[in-house]
């Protein structure tokens, strides 16, 4: 028995199950635990920062309450008041902005996810596109055109042009191309600190990308989720600076064509919190139909009231940020050490919880002429393919029960690149 049909949209869904869930199922069935299931999958793909588990564990206990009358109601759908202005304060210390944030130009979400599908929903018509620099944030095809139905468009570019301003002529074939065929670009969306490549983009790169948009009318949407996880301040990478800091923003784009994302997920440690919020100081407009959206992204009013508390002890946040940051450095040095003593290929990163690296070609061999699929005359030959690669991520999950995302689930134009966090503990890093 199966019913009436289905809607068409409920049918493209069915049909696009993103490939990573593939491996995530098996994850979640059969997770590595030190002490109860040491032959379990380690999880190096998921970005959680592990390490402040303990810190926040001991922290959130100790502010935990019981459970009072207004938590078995409605509470605000976008955020209360008191947890809008704790989040404004955050923006405040840790941003740099120009003008002093208003919780009124805040809303909250139930985690990015939602605030990204809203912000498709008040912006794309049906069939309209997203411009996204490639590799991107895997789940942003989903985010956006699963319901909202925005086509997410990613722009492939060389390796070595992904920090520079080079890659803007990607983007004008990309969105000539679009035009070509009559539909329409109405989103470029950005991240910085940057999904998966683990870096800020230079200033003078984020200029270019806006001076883009606001030449095509389209809104810039700045995902700054990873703007507190920046572990390497040396003079010779290039530093995180908000778009909220700059004093001449409008020299690049109206503001109001401007939106920034942040939440919990990344830099505090608590994605199974899911929260995270939009900021618009310069467009109400986006305020409004956010707050219309917002009944569909309810929180529980307890974790309203608790993250409110959490956010209030300024001093704790500062210092916990501050911990983070340290041990996010030191996995890292863990995990580059390695990469370079077995000569891995990755691009060096300075902020988040992960690192962008292309395994040796030898892994893929080895996994070929143990399937019986290549002749020992034929290993010297074998390059990376998006077939091989998925092999070779299978038997990763399979056989050396380690989980990381493949290059493909981020839109990445070259086979054989994989996601690696090391936020995670030192036990399973150095296994």
């Amino acid at each position: 028995m199966t019913g009436p049909e289905l809607s068409t949209g409920a049918q493209a869904a069915i049909s696009k199950v993103p490939l990573v869930f593939r491996a995530i199922q098996k994850l979640m069935d059969d997770p590595y635990c030190k002490n109860t299931n040491p032959s379990g999958i380690i999880n190096a793909g998921t970005a959680a920062n592990i390490t402040i588990q303990p810190l926040l564990l001991e922290r959130l206990n100790s502010i935990s309450e019981e459970f009072i009358a207004s938590d078995l109601e409605y509470n605000s759908p976008y955020g209360s008041a008191a947890l809008r202005a704790e989040i404004a304060n955050i923006f405040d210390r840790h941003f740099a902005p120009v003008t002093k944030v208003s919780p009124e130009d805040i809303v909250v979400t139930n985690g990015c996810t939602s605030a990204i599908e809203m912000l498709a929903f008040a912006i794309c018509n049906p069939g309209d596109h997203v411009l996204i620099p490639a590799p991107c944030y895997l789940a942003l095809e989903g985010d956006m055109g699963l319901r909202a139905q925005g086509v997410i468009t990613p722009v492939q570019l060389p390796l070595e042009d992904s920090m520079d301003v080079r890659q803007i002529e990607y983007f004008e074939k990309a969105i000539a191309d679009i035009k070509a065929k009559g539909k329409e670009a109405k989103m470029l969306f950005l991240m910085s600190p940057h999904n998966p490549l683990g870096a800020s983009y230079p200033k003078k790169v984020l200029q270019a990308f806006l001076k883009f948009a606001s030449e095509h009318n389209l809104y810039a949407v700045v995902d700054e989720i990873y703007a507190l996880s920046v572990f390497d301040r040396s003079e010779a990478v290039a530093p995180f600076e908000s778009v909220l800091s700059w004093t001449d923003l409008d020299a690049y784009i109206d503001p109001a064509s401007v939106i920034v994302l942040h939440g919990l997920s990344k830099d505090f440690g608590l994605n199974g919190f899911r929260m995270g919020w939009v900021l618009s100081p310069w467009n109400k407009n986006i305020i409004n139909v956010l707050r219309c959206y917002s009944p569909f992204g309810y929180r529980p009013a307890y974790t309203d009231r608790i993250i409110t508390k959490f956010l209030a002890d300024r001093e704790y946040i500062d210092s916990m940020l501050q911990i983070s940051q340290g041990m996010l450095a030191s996995n890292y040095q863990i995990i580059t050490e390695f990469l370079n003593q077995h000569a891995f290929r990755y691009i060096p990163c300075t902020a988040g919880h992960f690192v962008w690296l292309q395994l040796p070609i030898n892994a893929c061999t080895k996994m070929l002429r143990a399937r019986g699929d290549i002749s020992a005359e034929e290993a010297n030959s074998v390059k990376w393919t998006k077939e091989n690669e998925v092999m070779v991520w299978d038997d990763l999950v399979d056989k050396f029960r380690v989980y990381i995302p493949t290059g493909q689930s981020f839109f990445s134009a070259d086979p054989g690149w994989f996601r690696l966090t090391f936020s995670i503990g030192k036990d399973e890093l150095q296994l």
